[in-house]
């Protein structure tokens, strides 16, 4: 327990440190309203997370209250000294002890240390470290307990006002012991946690505004050539002091560089955006003396044209052509010159059209032409896209044949999936699983026979071949690529046709009719035959 506790321990102080390095980098990076001290109470929850005597676990404390009271440095704003003090009562034990109250633990903390608070609005965060001395009286059994506490941890607060805030939640780690004199199993830490909310009062300021300044610049947009003024103004200072000014430009040349307005000569620069930075600074002022400010002003440049392509018509075959056509305006009036590039095909025009014409290799691609228009004068330029799809070639596929089975050798069963077509069923069931794609046509047929005594036989005899290729058999195939069809009087058998996936070549039809699999439904090969009636030809299963 105490190896659980050194970890976690540390774990805080670890956070803490990693709390007060992102305050102290915030710090510089925002104006703050800092009181000089500040008075926090309210309401405080406790976890004690230790035992008691025998045993006894410490149960949670609802009851109980916090106050603190944090002085900030003169020189440090934001680092404080804090006193600390809160109060936790009513408390149980687990389990309930059979001769004492239940509602009789108190714990009670004196605690001094550091606070670091980022003073802003609306919400200021903060981080401490506490150290002192806990007051401990557990219900059951030994008695009280003054033991060493130490800690810390942080919250958040949000300003109502200069003159108050509340405290959004206060998390706070406190390590303490509790020495048992009475038997227990367990160790004398205590890792208490402290969640706490209420009301903060602050006291006095450390604020006073920072030195500020404005800049302007007079026109904010002109040709290159032409002059343009700049001005600042400056805020908060003391109107006892004289002042001096400084001034920097990032493009041009200044004159009155050291005087409230200067003049920026642009002779010369290209265009885009530029600025001006003055600084002003109080030199009877020992600590943050000078504010800076910057005026921003735009050499305007000429725009680019504006174009936009299309493709006339938008699909072609390999040999047709295409026409692509350039809609450009330039902003100024300026003239114009024009190009074209293309990804595929032959392209060939100039000016504001172009032809594009497909070739072989083009064939399911789609070519992007591409139009650019260049103003003679700026050199600025824009471009445009135009898409044009070739269709692919189309390939078409052929049925293949791959064998059948018979039913002749079972005239009790005509139409069981026998022993020799089993060894054909199992070979096709492993070439089908090899080809990635494309389905299997199984036709069941009847002899002339059967089919006066039996029309559905063939019908049965395809889904029987589904039934075991799909579940029966040792190479299971996808039931979704196979479907039975009945083929009609050619023989009591199943035929085989395996049609690749695409459009099947001109003339090619595939055989039979789908069967309904819903009416005609598959059976096992070790499905038993039916009951004979009369002399008439075996039927297959009732369905």
């Amino acid at each position: 327990m105490s190896g659980v506790a050194a970890v976690g321990t540390r774990r805080a102080l670890a956070l803490i440190a990693v709390g007060c390095a992102l305050c102290l980098v915030a710090t510089f990076t925002a104006a703050q309203n800092q009181p000089k001290d500040e008075i926090f109470g309210g309401y405080s929850w406790l976890a004690p997370n230790g035992y008691g005597d025998f045993g006894y676990k410490i149960n949670d404390i609802v009851k109980g209250f916090d106050a603190s009271n944090t002085y900030y440095f003169p020189s440090y704003h934001n680092l404080g000294f804090v006193l600390d003090g809160s109060g936790h009562f009513n408390g149980g034990v687990t389990p309930h002890p059979p001769t004492a109250s239940n509602d009789g633990t108190g714990v009670g903390f004196a605690l001094a240390g550091l606070q670091y608070k980022y003073h802003t609005a609306p919400v200021s965060p903060f981080v401490r470290i506490l150290l002192g001395a806990a007051d401990i009286s557990p219900t059951c059994c030994g008695g009280e307990r003054t033991a060493f506490a130490g800690g810390g941890g942080g919250g958040f607060d949000l300003s109502v006002g200069s003159r108050f805030a509340i405290r959004l939640v206060q998390f706070d780690y406190i390590y303490s012991s509790y020495d048992q004199k009475a038997p227990s199993a367990y160790g004398t830490t205590w890792n208490n946690i402290r969640l706490a909310a209420g009301l903060v009062v602050n006291l006095g300021s450390y604020y006073s505004p920072p030195l500020s300044c404005t800049a302007s610049a007079s026109p904010g947009e002109v040709w290159s050539g032409d002059p343009v003024k700049v001005t600042t103004t400056g805020a908060n200072f003391n109107p006892k002091h004289t002042v001096t000014y400084g001034w920097t430009a990032n493009g041009g040349k200044l004159s009155g560089a050291n005087t409230q307005t200067a003049t920026v000569d642009t002779t010369g620069m290209s265009p885009g955006s530029y600025s001006a930075t003055s600084t002003i600074t109080d030199p009877k002022m020992k600590k943050m003396n000078a504010a800076t400010c910057t005026a921003n002003f735009t050499i305007k440049q000429p725009q680019p044209p504006q174009v936009s392509c299309t493709a006339s018509p938008s699909t072609i075959a390999i040999g047709e052509p295409a026409t692509i056509t350039m809609t450009a305006t330039d902003p100024q009036g300026w003239p114009m010159t024009y190009s074209w590039s293309s990804t595929g095909g032959q392209l060939s025009g100039s000016g504001t059209s172009a032809a594009l014409t497909a070739t072989n290799a083009d064939a399911g691609n789609t070519i992007t032409v591409t139009g650019t228009a260049t103003t003679t004068r700026s050199g600025l330029s824009a471009s445009c896209t135009a898409q044009v799809t070739v269709p692919p070639v189309k390939k078409c596929v052929v049925i293949e044949d791959w064998g059948e089975c018979t039913f002749e050798k079972n005239p009790k069963k005509p139409w069981r999936v026998d022993n020799d077509c089993k060894d054909t069923l199992d070979k096709l069931a492993l070439r089908l699983q090899q080809m990635p794609n494309g389905k299997l046509d199984i036709v069941g047929y009847t002899n002339e026979k059967e089919s006066v005594s039996e029309q559905t036989l063939g019908a049965q005899r395809s889904v029987n071949v589904k039934y075991y290729l799909t579940t029966d058999g040792p190479n299971k195939v996808d039931a979704g690529r196979v479907q039975p069809r009945a083929g009609g009087t050619k023989g009591q058998a199943t035929h085989f046709y395996f049609v690749p996936e695409g459009e099947l070549c001109g003339g090619q039809l595939e055989e039979g009719t789908v069967v309904d699999e819903s009416q005609v439904q598959g059976q096992s090969r070790s499905a038993p035959a039916p009951k004979k009636k009369g002399k008439k030809a075996a039927a297959p299963p009732a369905q």
